[in-house]
C-alpha cells in the first residue's frame, strides 16, 4: 500500500471514530429526556435558596490581538472557565448505561451571567457559546472562548520603553456576592 493510501484510510478511519462517538445512543437520550423535562433555565440551580452557589471563574489568554494606543483598547482572544455544581442535574450512571457526562447546549441550562464589566464591545458578550460538560455528580464546565475587546488607560510617554497594565474586570451581572459566589481563578 503507498503512503497516499495509507494516509487516506488513516483519515477515513479517524472520520469514522469521531461519528461513532458522537451518536447519541438511547440511555444518554432517555436521560436527557428526564433531566430537561422539569428543568428550569431561570432557577438558580441550589438546593437551599438561601445558600450562594459557588461559581469558580478562570480565564486564559491565548492572544494579544491589538493594543490601540489611540481608542485606548487591549482585544484579546480569551478561553474563559466556568465551573459550579447543578443540583438539578445529577443522575445514577447505572440507571442509564454507565453514561457518565453529557454535552448540553448552553441555552436549555442555567449559567452565570458573568460578563465583562470595561467591555467596549457594543454587544458586551463576545463570546461563542460552547456546550456545557454535565457529569453524572451535577458538575457542569462551560468554556466558552472569545475576542474581547477591553478599555485601558494607555500612556505612551515613554515609548518605546513604556510599560502598559490593562484590567479586565468579570463578574455576574445581576447577582450580588451573596448568591452564585464567584471564585477568581487564573491558571
Amino acid at each position: 500500500m503507498d503512503s497516499s493510501s495509507s494516509c487516506t484510510l488513516f483519515v477515513v478511519l479517524i472520520f469514522l471514530v469521531i461519528i461513532k462517538e458522537s451518536c447519541q445512543g438511547p440511555h444518554e437520550k432517555r436521560l436527557l429526556n428526564h433531566l430537561l423535562s422539569t428543568y428550569n433555565t431561570l432557577e438558580r440551580p441550589v438546593a437551599n435558596e438561601s445558600e450562594p452557589l459557588e461559581v469558580k471563574f478562570g480565564l486564559t489568554l491565548q492572544q494579544i490581538i491589538d493594543v490601540d494606543e489611540k481608542n485606548q483598547l487591549l482585544i484579546t482572544n480569551l478561553w474563559l472557565s466556568l465551573e459550579w455544581n447543578d443540583y438539578n442535574l445529577r443522575w445514577n450512571e447505572t440507571e442509564y448505561g454507565g453514561v457518565k457526562d453529557l454535552r448540553i447546549t448552553p441555552n436549555k441550562l442555567w449559567k452565570p451571567d458573568v460578563l465583562m464589566y470595561n467591555s467596549a464591545d457594543e454587544g458586551f458578550d463576545g463570546t461563542y457559546h460552547t456546550n456545557i460538560v454535565v457529569k453524572h455528580n451535577g458538575s457542569c464546565l462551560y468554556v466558552p472562548p472569545g475576542i474581547f475587546k477591553s478599555t485601558c488607560k494607555i500612556d505612551i510617554t515613554w515609548f518605546p520603553f513604556d510599560d502598559q497594565h490593562c484590567e479586565m474586570k468579570f463578574g455576574s451581572w445581576t447577582y450580588d456576592g451573596n448568591q452564585p459566589c464567584p471564585e477568581r481563578r487564573i491558571p
